[in-house]
């Protein structure tokens, strides 16, 4: 999957971006006022940056992953605004730089999660760091709904079925440039 990921043509990968951004700025009205988690897009991810632009526009707060420089395999939230200077981390991903404000699980609304595959029941297989998987456990453990968790992806990255693992956190639901898929919470 990452290597058909990364192998998309510019052209197409600027198309699914720009439909699954049209998808979830739609999607997204129930959001406002609140926080909105994205990523910034590597290696053939979709670039959310259109979207993220236009939601902070509108008053939503956006935050970005920060990868926790005093605790391995962790990461938290920063929040960012458009156009801010961004540091690069560990894997040369673009996150927030340390002096941007941290946002705390609770004040997050939705997060738009990347991922490598996900199946119709919700779950997904990342990049293969469990950094999403350990910052969101209190879900699995039950003790919170909140935020909600959107996976972002190519149609393509959809599978008939993944193994479950019991650190695992189902998504609420997941985009592609064909729309939206909700889950059950069963």
């Amino acid at each position: 999957m990452r290597r058909e990921r990364a192998a998309l043509s510019d052209a197409c990968l600027r198309e699914h971006s720009r439909l699954i951004c049209e998808h979830a700025r739609r999607c997204l009205r129930w959001l406002r006022p609140g926080t909105l988690a994205g990523y910034f897009g590597i290696r053939g991810e979709i670039d959310l940056t259109p979207l993220l632009t236009q939601q902070a526009s509108t008053g939503v707060h956006i935050a970005m992953p920060v990868l926790d420089r005093h605790r391995t395999g962790r990461m938290h939230f920063r929040s960012w605004h458009p156009g801010e200077a961004l540091c690069r981390n560990a894997f040369a991903i673009p996150e927030p730089c340390p002096g941007a404000r941290r946002i705390w699980r609770r004040e997050i609304t939705a997060v738009l999660v990347p991922l490598v595959a996900f199946d119709a029941q919700g779950h997904r297989i990342g990049m293969g760091g469990g950094y999403y998987d350990r910052y969101f456990a209190r879900r699995r453990l039950g003790q919170s709904r909140r935020p909600r968790l959107i996976g972002v992806a190519h149609d393509f990255q959809q599978v008939a079925g993944i193994a479950a693992q019991p650190w695992d956190v189902r998504l609420d639901g997941v985009i592609t440039e064909s729309g939206w898929q909700f889950f059950s919470a069963d």
